[in-house]
């Protein structure tokens, strides 16, 4: 056996395991608590605002532009907000690749002066090998850029067939 295939097997199973970690962690996420979730240099980025502007540039809904690092100020954004995620947000794909995770899914959010279905999100965290979360990003998506380019391959499409 060459060393090149000794290294391709040491880091397929170096990412199987932090693929299995981050899985258990995603599991157990709620039994943790923040000190036990956030590494030391943690940066926290929450981007919401870019899918729900209105034709005529109006924002509506949530509004977050923001980004902190360490732990003491995460923890005090994502306390913040973790209630209207546990209650609105609603995960409908999960990725894992070794010490990466994203997860998708729509955010519903019900405020008594804006009418908000549902707004798709994704969470995106990098974990370092000790199980704690060195980067997160939580943002909505903006679906608009992938409507248009569907709508104008089937015109397309259809032009040509």
């Amino acid at each position: 056996m060459s060393s090149v295939d000794v290294e391709r097997r040491l880091n397929a199973v170096s990412l199987t395991h932090a693929k299995r970690m981050v899985e258990t962690i995603l599991e157990g996420w709620d039994l943790l608590t923040w000190n036990e979730l956030l590494a030391d240099d943690v940066v926290l980025s929450v981007r919401f605002g870019t899918a729900d502007v209105n034709q005529l540039g109006d924002r509506q809904g949530l509004h977050a532009d923001l980004q902190v690092t360490g732990p003491h100020e995460a923890k005090r954004v994502l306390k913040g907000i973790y209630g209207v995620l546990r209650k609105g947000l609603f995960v409908t794909t999960e990725m894992i690749s070794g010490y990466d995770a994203i997860l998708l899914g729509n955010l519903s959010v019900q405020k008594p002066d804006v009418d908000i279905k549902s707004v798709p999100v994704a969470i995106y965290m990098a974990f370092n090998s000790k199980g704690k979360v060195r980067k997160m990003t939580i943002a909505d998506i903006d679906l608009q850029p992938l409507t248009e380019a569907i709508r104008k391959a089937a015109e397309g499409g259809a032009a040509t067939s």
